[in-house]
């Protein structure tokens, strides 16, 4: 097989190692990829199959995860090519393909299917791994929708055309979120052990369905099994509340776990979610914390570390200290952080992906080169524009970001102190809360 099928050109690979830097560096705090020791060799027909979890932020958290030199192909929503023909040669260029589906681009777009079949099969066979979600839409919450069978009809149509002359692979993945909408934040990305297609090469000659259903079943069940998945969606926004709210914390250390280390806070948080779904109740204590807390403005970690006045005192001090450094920091980084208002209309879960791909794409690059020439045309500014701009890229866009949340924390601890007595009722209802819970799922 020959290496250059799989491997991406000089451009896509220092375009993936820049995107790295955007994705690790500024979208996230911790990216952990976990199991990629379960990956098959490279150049080996591979298909990664994943829960949906974030738009966009999911597919290049997988892309980003695989080697530097790997060209893998995505399979993406159809309507995405649409939007205007330079867009569409670039997603083409990135390795993405048209996936289009009768709900949203209607009857008649079904038949272009095939020929996205055949080229992602196609690429397979020639060892590019190809990433695609059964779910075939994001979901908006940490649980696993129901699985559509293309992507085990296409694994084993691809071996089919094959002659079956190749195992093709299936490794599940999962990936799960800290926060959906905040920058800055945790993401885990796990590879299950891969799922070898050639035992089932036999049954899917003459029980094709059957052979599907049974891969489906194992694929599924990985994939469960590595993520978050909350299956009580009428009472998850108090479910969601618990494991993130002080008493989660406190359960994740009893169990001997670290709940700043993401993957351990998620198996905690799956241990949780299963016990409090199992006692069926506390939903309306839960919720009427919940209500309150969003009623102050505040989040429950605020009320767990909640600071005396000389304590705010100083915060605001030193911000006011800081803050002409971070009117400077602002250009162009508020652009990049606020361009998703611009975009973000019915669906939320695009926050982060706009985030990601406007500045990554367009707004990096375009300020750093309009900056440089403009000092440097008119003032003759040339290295200082390039420093300031390696500055404003990086530790100033952190600085922005992270002076902002600064912030907001004392603002909130400030609102907490003028409402002291409602929050020492909080408290007290709080306290009592978690100790009822805490007896009920030991």
């Amino acid at each position: 097989m020959a290496k250059e099928k799989y491997i991406g050109g000089l451009g896509y690979r220092l375009y993936k190692h820049y995107a790295r830097f955007v994705n690790e560096k500024l979208m996230y705090r911790h990216v952990y990829y976990l199991g990629r020791e379960n990956l098959p060799v490279l150049g080996e027909p591979c298909m990664i199959a994943s829960c949906h979890q974030n738009c966009a932020n999911d597919p290049l958290n997988l892309l980003l995860g695989l080697e530097n030199e790997s060209h893998p192909y995505i399979i993406a929503r159809g309507n995405v090519f649409s939007w205007h023909h330079s867009i569409t040669k670039f997603f083409l260029w990135l390795g993405m393909l048209p996936a289009f589906r009768l709900e949203y681009e209607g009857q008649n777009s079904l038949e272009r299917n095939e020929e996205t079949i055949r080229i992602s099969g196609g690429k397979m066979l020639e060892g590019n791994r190809l990433i695609i979600y059964p779910e075939g839409v994001h979901q908006d919450k940490h649980w696993l929708g129901d699985f559509s069978f293309g992507y085990t009809r296409l694994a084993f149509q691809t071996a089919e055309n094959d002659g079956f002359a190749h195992d093709i692979k299936i490794v599940p993945s999962a990936h799960h979120y800290a926060d959906y909408f905040e920058l800055q934040t945790d993401v885990v990305v796990r590879f299950g052990p891969p799922i070898s297609l050639a035992p089932y090469y036999e049954l899917y000659k003459t029980k094709p369905r059957t052979a599907q259903r049974e891969v489906n079943k194992l694929v599924r069940a990985q994939i469960e099994d590595m993520m978050l998945d909350v299956r009580d969606l009428e009472h998850y926004e108090e479910i969601d509340w618990l494991r993130n709210s002080e008493f989660g914390v406190l359960f994740c250390r009893a169990l001997g776990k670290n709940p700043d280390y993401l993957p351990e806070k998620m198996e905690s948080d799956k241990v949780l979610c299963a016990k409090i779904q199992e006692t069926n109740g506390f939903w309306d204590e839960i919720r009427e914390i919940r209500i309150e807390e969003e009623a102050l403005g505040v989040h429950d970690s605020d009320i767990a570390g909640a600071k005396g006045l000389g304590v705010c005192v100083l915060r605001a001090l030193a911000q006011i200290l800081l803050l002409p450094l971070w009117l400077l920091s602002l250009y162009p980084n508020v652009f990049h952080y606020n361009i998703h208002r611009l975009f973000v209309k019915k669906d939320k879960m695009f926050t982060n992906s706009w985030r990601y791909i406007i500045p990554a794409v367009v707004g990096v690059p375009f300020f750093f080169v309009l900056t440089v020439l403009l000092c440097g045309l008119l003032w003759g500014w040339w290295w200082q524009s390039i420093l300031w701009m390696s500055l404003a890229t990086y530790p100033l866009a952190l600085f922005a970001l992270y002076d902002w949340k600064w912030m907001q924390l004392t603002w909130r601890n400030l609102k907490l102190l003028w409402h002291r007595d409602r929050l020492a009722a909080l408290k007290a209802k709080r306290k009592d809360l978690f100790e009822e819970i805490k007896n009920k799922i030991q």
